[in-house]
């Protein structure tokens, strides 16, 4: 009517990150110590707006790196409008284990870090990207990300051919660097068998229109979409009507029984696509988050027309969901943070750097490869994790590298390269990486990967994997048996360097470049050989055996490799 009165008091107000500022129930927000952008919502019934705010931190930024591409443009002029210095770039031989583990899931070989070092060409860091990336190991990696949030998961042994050729197809369309939007369009039409074609699988663990749409909205799109089901979403502009006349593109998915035993042949069932709203009764046609669609017609598969929204250039979520997704996998946050969450109401923290990352991807014909090398190669990513004086308190910015904990696949792979083992899983040939495992079906043997939270593949949400520490953890590295086995294998590093004719420097030097892809330092030196060189005796005071005290030795020092936080970090 006209009128004008204040909502002040009954209005919500939410910080996007409380440990960057506070609000009140009035609206009075307070600024905390950590530099960065911060978000306050104000909600009101149906609406919501956002107020943005950077809190500089003030301190003096002289020489910055060098600006390799747009992103360190991006990364370099943030930092130096909120006055955060950055740490300088890494060495090579950190930029060596970091970009390994990072692309290809495993530490670089005694022999590719001697290489390495040793080259003395100012382009080596860009040519070991392009080596990584040619190599099947970043295919393995990257499939098993993509499989568990696919929810490539087996819950009896009939899936496992379903699986198995899931898991291949996935695995193949990385190796060949199939778009990225091709990718999600065979998956999303997927039609026919599995043994035919296997992304129809994911449509045997998906089976409900209304999980397949909120699957697809969080994976593929950043959208949380599942509050619409019943209300109209309380951050967001999504009502119900939204919710399912996006469902209505999975609306005439068929299934009938195939000739394989517990297999679907997936079909599209000829008619008009709709999905009603439980709480209006109305039949609702295809439309694509607020984006009208025209009609379809009846023998016309509606997911084609969702695939060609999602991959059109100007579509909002497509490109920014998988950049943000991507950037979180090498820096620890994303820059919409959690990765599956973009809305209005949670911004990015440097959002020319992501729409930057949105348009080169889009440009690039969604080439996931091309998005990879971009990044690896910045000197944004190549900065120290070690913090200046300034930048210890940085979360969000990038002044430096943030360590993490290897994964679980990553850090069994990696002890298994240190103590020169192989874990055996059932049914897979001899010398099958963890990274490479197909399913969550091994997580059933492997008390490992269980501990360190392998994801189970039931959620669509990177969050299902557990990448803090607890006790468990620290108790398996101190005396499983798993552990202790691999150390005295007989056919173990342990052994083979006690029995090695090289001196005691040499044999330490090549634990090292194996476990941090570097030499140890003098000190780290001089206590691995004045361990090595400690006399020995049983219980009953008998001297041991020079060869068993030598075995007993690297057996001990790969232990301490393992177990220290160098090796258990990517930093």
């Amino acid at each position: 009517d006209g009128g004008v009165r204040d909502v002040t008091g009954t209005a919500v107000f939410e910080s996007n990150d409380k440990a960057m500022a506070e609000v009140s129930e009035g609206g009075l927000v307070a600024v905390l110590d950590l530099p960065g952008k911060v978000s306050i919502m104000v909600r009101y019934q149906g609406r919501v707006a956002v107020f943005n705010a950077a809190v500089p931190l003030g301190a003096p930024v002289g020489e910055l790196p060098p600006v390799r591409n747009f992103i360190d443009a991006a990364v370099f002029a943030n930092l130096k409008d909120l006055g955060i210095p950055p740490s300088p770039v890494c060495d090579d031989a950190t930029f060596l284990r970091r970009v390994t583990l990072d692309v290809a899931g495993r530490l670089p070989t005694d022999a590719e870090a001697k290489a390495f070092l040793a080259d003395a060409g100012a382009d080596k860091r860009d040519r070991w990207v392009e080596e990584l990336l040619r190599s099947p190991d970043y295919a393995d990696f990257f499939a098993g990300k993509w499989t568990a949030l696919l929810k490539n998961r087996r819950d009896d042994a009939s899936d496992t051919v379903s699986n198995f050729a899931f898991h291949a197809w996935v695995r193949d369309s990385l190796l060949a660097n199939k778009p990225y939007d091709q990718f999600v369009r065979e998956l999303l039409a997927a039609t026919g068998t599995i043994v035919g074609n296997p992304p129809v699988a994911w449509y045997k663990r998906v089976r409900e229109p209304k999980d397949q749409i909120e699957d697809v909205a969080q994976l593929f799109l950043g959208v949380r979409i599942q509050c619409a089901q019943c209300h109209h979403h309380p951050f967001e502009r999504w009502s119900q009507d939204d919710y399912y006349a996006l469902a209505a593109f999975f609306g005439q998915v068929g299934r009938k029984p195939s000739d394989t035993r517990g297999e679907d042949l997936i079909y599209h069932k000829r008619g008009v696509a709709t999905a009603t709203n439980i709480r209006t009764k109305a039949a609702l046609r295809p439309a694509a988050l607020g984006d009208a669609v025209p009609a379809i017609a009846p023998d016309e598969d509606p997911r084609l027309r969702l695939a060609d929204w999602m991959r059109a250039p100007a579509n909002p979520f497509f490109a920014k969901a998988l950049v943000n997704r991507y950037w979180k996998h090498f820096f620890q946050r994303g820059l919409i943070e959690p990765e599956d969450d973009i809305r209005d109401t949670n911004p990015p923290s440097n959002p020319e750097l992501l729409a930057a990352l949105e348009k080169d991807f889009v440009a690039s014909g969604y080439d996931l490869k091309g998005l990879v090398r971009v990044i690896v190669r910045s000197n944004a990513y190549q900065l120290s994790a070690t913090p200046n004086a300034f930048n210890a308190g940085d979360r969000q910015n990038y002044s430096r590298y943030y360590p993490r904990r290897l994964s679980a696949e990553v850090l069994l792979d990696a002890i298994d390269q240190l103590s020169g083992t192989q874990t055996d899983f059932p049914n897979l040939p001899p010398g099958t990486r963890a990274v490479a495992l197909p399913d969550n079906s091994y997580n059933r043997s492997s008390a490992f990967l269980r501990v360190f939270g392998r994801p189970e593949g039931e959620s669509v949400c990177e969050c299902e994997r557990v990448q803090s520490s607890n006790l468990a953890q620290s108790l398996h590295l101190l005396n499983s048996p798993d552990v202790r086995g691999k150390l005295a294998h007989p056919t173990g590093r342990a052994e083979r360097l006690a029995k090695d004719a090289r001196p005691a420097e040499a044999r330490v030097k090549e634990l090292y470049l194996v476990a941090f892809a570097r030499d140890p330092r003098p000190d780290e030196l001089r206590a691995a050989l004045g361990y090595l060189a400690e006399p020995r005796a049983t219980a009953a005071g008998r001297p041991v055996d020079p060869q068993h005290a030598a075995r007993e030795g690297y057996q001990d020092l790969i232990w301490a490799l393992m177990t220290s936080k160098e090796f258990l970090f990517n930093h």
